[in-house]
């Protein structure tokens, strides 16, 4: 075994000279020169260089951090650009969720224009609406008989589409006379939930 990792000291009884491997250190041993119970105790000179050589490994492992941890970081900064603007980040944020949202149905579609002419009968522009307080929803409006006569048996239907116009069903509604120039407001229920728009189909009476 190397020589190295021995150490020099003494006994507390007779001062006698004693070597002893350093991870002995602590221990209580008997005395080979007088008999007594002593304990080895490292040399002061041993503790000196002992805490040198870690003062001195402290420091090499600061300057190879150092040396190789600042590089790197600036590599990494370089790879990946420059910290975006938290500012931008919130626009950008804002604009990704705006976009990732879709805008709610309106309430509100009609197709024809005002006035359109069918069978001598005048529909206003019509809508979706719901009922306060309750979950059903109709296409209302207002029809008007532009004739000289009674239109009896008078029946309006509607197409329904719904987000991505595919329709998805239809609603009627059925009004028994209506008076020579007279009006019609007419809710036509509609059935399906998916339902945001309509589009006229027809309105005709019963033949009389």
């Amino acid at each position: 075994m190397s020589n190295n990792n021995f150490v020099k000291g003494e006994c507390r009884h007779c001062a006698g000279h004693l070597e002893f491997a350093a991870d002995a250190a602590g221990e209580t041993i008997q005395c080979p020169h007088c008999g007594q119970p002593t304990e080895l105790v490292l040399p002061v000179s041993a503790i000196k260089t002992g805490g040198s050589g870690r003062m001195r490994f402290g420091m090499a492992v600061a300057v190879f951090v150092v040396l190789v941890g600042v590089p790197a970081v600036f590599f990494l900064l370089k790879k990946n650009g420059p910290a975006a603007n938290p500012a931008d980040q919130t626009t950008s944020a804002s604009q990704t969720n705006t976009s990732a949202t879709p805008a709610a149905s309106p309430v509100v579609q009609s197709k024809p224009a005002p006035g359109k002419l069918t069978n001598d009968f005048s529909i206003s522009a019509f809508k979706l609406e719901k009922t306060p307080g309750s979950s059903l929803v109709y296409v209302t409006g207002k029809i008007q008989n532009l004739s000289d006569r009674q239109r009896f048996g008078v029946k309006v239907e509607f197409a329904l589409f719904d987000t991505s116009n595919n329709a998805v069903g239809r609603a009627t509604d059925y009004q028994p006379v209506i008076d020579t120039h007279g009006d019609w407001r007419f809710k036509a229920l509609v059935m399906d939930s998916k339902a945001v728009s309509a589009e006229l189909g027809s309105i005709s009476e019963d033949q009389q």
